[in-house]
Formats: structure tokens, C-alpha cells, sequence
């Protein structure tokens, strides 16, 4: 039985965008080798590894160490996800589950349903930062009729959490992360904790581990692929989270 049940792994700071929330501060970045040469080590612990950035589809070297990362993981049973923010280059990754990122600092929603509406079995994470309420329901409704939609509490960044969000959870394709449910079934103060170092962990570029892939806690850092059991030990040693401190939640009217 897996230990985790995922293992984030942001292998690249580079990316095009320039989102306010970006919890991606690192400026120094691993080579690519040593995540490929992670992966018989990660693999007694999981059954996941969730890829990310930066942009891990930035440029053609980047798309080919995905495409090389994921091959790799077959001969270990790990199956590979990989979120993006660019949807013209998601067919280029192949048999990786792939995620598209929609906010509004990164595509108008028209530009990114015209991208994405063709795209058959790719997810979208929606990050719950719209202004309007209502269009964010009709947004949802819209993309969930042809791809699962995962609802995203932003971090860092102040956010009403509205009550339609439990209506659009009901929809047999709309999912939700587990910080939103958590936030939703307990409010700020939860009565479990979240995955953070125990259910899942993330690795940066700069080969730092970290319990969740927000946090600037740095629990344990790589500096070879050997150190890897220690890293696990460390991440044993922290405390259960029954809130998440990088949440910047607004109450009040027509908010939950």
C-alpha cells in the first residue's frame, strides 16, 4: 500500500505567465536528470506523481522530459499527472492524465473554452477567484458538460467563498481540492486534518520537500537522490494541519 497518495513534483520554475498567487518563488532549478533518477526511489511510496512548475510544458525540452519522465514511471505502476497552463501543447504528452489551469489572469474564459472544447479527456482546474459569482456558475456548468472540472481554493490571495460552490458540487463532473472541502464542511477550523506531509508531499525545483506544494516550510532538501529516505523520516515527524495558513478567506454577505 502506497505511503502517499500523491507526490507533487515541480521539476521547472520556467513559465510564461505571471499569476499574483504564484506559490512558485525558487530561482534555481535541479537538473532534469535527477527527477528521472528519483523515480526508483519515490516509487515504493506511491502510486502517483502529480507534475508541475513553473510550466511543465514551457518548450520542447521540457515537453520531452515530460514525455521521458512518464515512460519511466510505467515501469513502476505510477501513474503521472500534469497540470498546464498552455492547452495547444497538451496533446503533445502522451499517456499522462492532463489538467488545464483557467483563471482570469491567465486566458479571457471565451479564448480558453474555444482552446480547450476540443480537447477530449483533459481536465480543467478552475480556480475560484472570479469577481462574479454567478458567471463563475455558468462557466462551470459550461466546461463540465464535456471535462471534469476540480474547484481550486486560491492561496495568498483574499477570496469569498460562496455558497453556489456547494450547488456546482452536486454536478457529477465538478470535483473539488481538499482544502475547499474541508473549508466547506468545517469552515476555517477543521475537524481532520489535510494531507500535508502525511497523504501527500511536494517536491520543488531546487530539490527542497515540503509538505504541501503552498508551503514555505522546507522540511527536507535533496541534495542527491540517496537522501531520499531521509527526507521521508522528516516529513513523519510533522504535526496533522487543521487549517491551511496560506488561505486569506473573506466572510461576509453571500459568502459562506
Amino acid at each position: 500500500m502506497s505511503v502517499f497518495e500523491a507526490i507533487m513534483l515541480h521539476f521547472t520554475t520556467k513559465c510564461a505567465k505571471n499569476c499574483p498567487f504564484c506559490y512558485q518563488k525558487e530561482r534555481q532549478a535541479k537538473p532534469f536528470s535527477f527527477f528521472l533518477s528519483l523515480i526508483p526511489h519515490i516509487a515504493p511510496y506511491t502510486d502517483r506523481i502529480c507534475l508541475g512548475g513553473g510550466e511543465p510544458l514551457y518548450d520542447e525540452k521540457h515537453i520531452d522530459f515530460c514525455n521521458r519522465f512518464v515512460e519511466l514511471c510505467k515501469d513502476y505502476d505510477i501513474r503521472v499527472s500534469i497540470t498546464t497552463a498552455l492547452p495547444k501543447r497538451a496533446r503533445k504528452v502522451r499517456g499522462a492524465d492532463i489538467s488545464v489551469s483557467f483563471d482570469e489572469f491567465k486566458f479571457n474564459f471565451r479564448e480558453f473554452y474555444e482552446l480547450i472544447k476540443n480537447l477530449d479527456g483533459v481536465g480543467v482546474n478552475y480556480l475560484l477567484i472570479d469577481r462574479n459569482p454567478m458567471q463563475t456558475f455558468a462557466r462551470v456548468i459550461l466546461l463540465a458538460e464535456h471535462h471534469p472540472v476540480f474547484l481550486l481554493s486560491p492561496k495568498f490571495v483574499p477570496f469569498r467563498l460562496h455558497p453556489f460552490v456547494l450547488t456546482l458540487l452536486q454536478h457529477e463532473n465538478v470535483f473539488c481540492d481538499e482544502c475547499l472541502y474541508l473549508t466547506l464542511k468545517y469552515g476555517l477550523r477543521w475537524k481532520e486534518p489535510c494531507g500535508y506531509a502525511h497523504k501527500l508531499i511536494s517536491i520543488h525545483p531546487d530539490g527542497s520537500v515540503r509538505g504541501c506544494s503552498f508551503s514555505t516550510n522546507i522540511i527536507y532538501k535533496l541534495n542527491s537522490c540517496e537522501d531520499w529516505e531521509k527526507a521521508i523520516e522528516a516529513c513523519k515527524k510533522e504535526k496533522a494541519r487543521f487549517h491551511c495558513p496560506y488561505l486569506r478567506y473573506i466572510s461576509g454577505p453571500d459568502g459562506i
